[in-house]
């Protein structure tokens, strides 16, 4: 059932309207980082992501003076990220957007921020 309503989605010229899988949209280069605190100050920054070996992805954010590294997979949509910063360790998740932005929250353990990263062209 499920084939043929993919043949007919094809055959009538639908196919195109359907969005991408997230890993299309997810691309190497710079982001820029909005994010709020779990306090509730805000930050802005720079984020550069690489492809890494084995379907990895490298992060890299600057934040002011903080310099944070990470490594991420991504899966249905969705990418997790695990770093370190200042000998604590933390996790972040983001869902890819249609637009390529990725938007999500992050934790040290200590409450949950949120991010937004914003890829510039």
């Amino acid at each position: 059932m499920r084939r043929i309503l993919l043949a007919c989605l094809l055959a009538c010229g639908l196919a195109a309207a359907l969005p991408l899988p997230a890993a299309a949209q997810l691309r190497e280069g710079l982001y820029d980082v909005e994010g709020q605190n779990p306090d509730g100050s805000t930050y802005q920054g720079i984020l550069e992501m690489r492809i890494g070996q084995g379907n990895a992805w490298l992060v890299a954010w600057q934040i002011g003076n903080l310099g944070v590294q990470g490594v991420g997979v991504i899966q249905s949509g969705v990418m997790a990220v695990g770093y370190s910063t200042n000998g604590q360790v933390g996790v972040a998740t983001y869902e890819v957007q249609r637009d390529g932005k990725l938007s999500g929250y992050w934790t040290i353990g200590a409450g949950v921020g949120t991010e937004t990263l914003t890829p510039r062209n």
